[in-house]
């Protein structure tokens, strides 16, 4: 099967390249530019693409029976928006994908998303799934809760910090819970969803066996690195004052009162169409981050 991946050179777009990698389908890895980041493979290929254009990517798309879309962004840059890139971006990969005659798109959208979204992130994403649903292709709709994996941003950028600080910084009460997913596990379902007659039409949550408080997932990396650090707990309504200034200086701000509001409703999965669908054993948080924390 010929394929296209569009968003292949982010986090979760390498894991699931790695899966790809010397696989039976043919795979055109969509970007702007070559990408210098990914695993090499032999049926791996090149098509320049932007999801800002829709004519270039109906040229990238050509003779793919499926597209992965997992172009996203989790805070605005002055060039990159919700709207523009999000939704807009998402109707002009749809609209591509119609006239090149593309059988499904797979869609990795969040775990939190609903059609009473409390974010700018999750009203984009409802927009996403809902143009997605309407485009009159196939479709699955991934709702993963926290990815974590070896080349993480969030998990290895709490480990810096806990290493270089007398102290491990917690927002809120760290009370707020979290179900994180292997990468390898979000992959693995990418990929076995191609073939699998009941991953049609869909929209599926994902998580990983175990959900834990945030200051357990604290306890746990400290644990891993073998040090000890006494948590610093900083308010929520403090951190809501530095990200309402933050935005209004810094595109992309580190933290934004988007962000810190997702944080606080945490994030646990419905897992049960996810086993239902797919016979997967998920890996758990704490037994796979010893493998790579150091």
């Amino acid at each position: 099967m010929k394929l296209a991946v569009i968003g292949g050179t982010g986090f979760v777009g390498r894991g699931l390249l790695r899966a790809l990698a010397g696989s039976s389908h043919e795979v055109v890895i969509v970007s702007r530019k070559p990408p210098k980041n990914i695993p090499p493979a032999k049926n791996f290929f090149f098509a320049a693409g932007d999801i800002h254009d829709a004519k270039s990517l109906e040229k990238a798309f050509y003779g793919a029976q499926a597209v992965y879309h997992l172009v996203g962004i989790i805070a605005e840059t002055r060039q990159l928006t919700f709207e523009k890139t999000v939704i807009q971006g998402t109707g002009n990969l749809v609209e591509a994908a119609r006239k090149c005659g593309v059988k499904k798109i797979i869609y990795l959208s969040a775990l939190g998303t609903s059609d009473k979204p409390f974010t700018k992130y999750f009203r984009a994403k409802w927009e996403s799934e809902t143009i997605i649903r309407n485009s009159g292709r196939e479709y699955l709709i991934l709702r993963p809760s926290f990815v974590f994996g070896p080349e993480d941003i969030s998990i290895n950028k709490f480990a810096r910090m806990f290493k270089r600080l007398p102290f491990a910084p917690v927002i809120g009460d760290g009370r707020y819970k979290m179900q994180p997913i292997f990468i390898d596990d979000l992959a693995s379902v990418m990929v076995a969803s191609l073939d699998n007659p009941r991953a049609v039409n869909q929209t599926i949550e994902l998580g990983g066996p175990d959900i834990y408080e945030f200051r357990q997932m604290v306890a746990i990396i400290k644990k891993s690195l073998n040090i000890r650090r006494f948590n610093l707990y900083i308010p929520f309504w403090l951190m809501m004052i530095n990200g309402w200034i933050l935005e209004r200086f810094l595109k992309p701000a580190p933290v934004t009162m988007d962000q810190l509001k997702m944080l606080r409703a945490g994030g646990v999965a419905d897992n049960s169409k996810l086993l239902e669908i797919f016979r997967i054993d998920l890996t758990s948080f704490e037994s796979k981050i010893k493998e790579y924390l150091r």
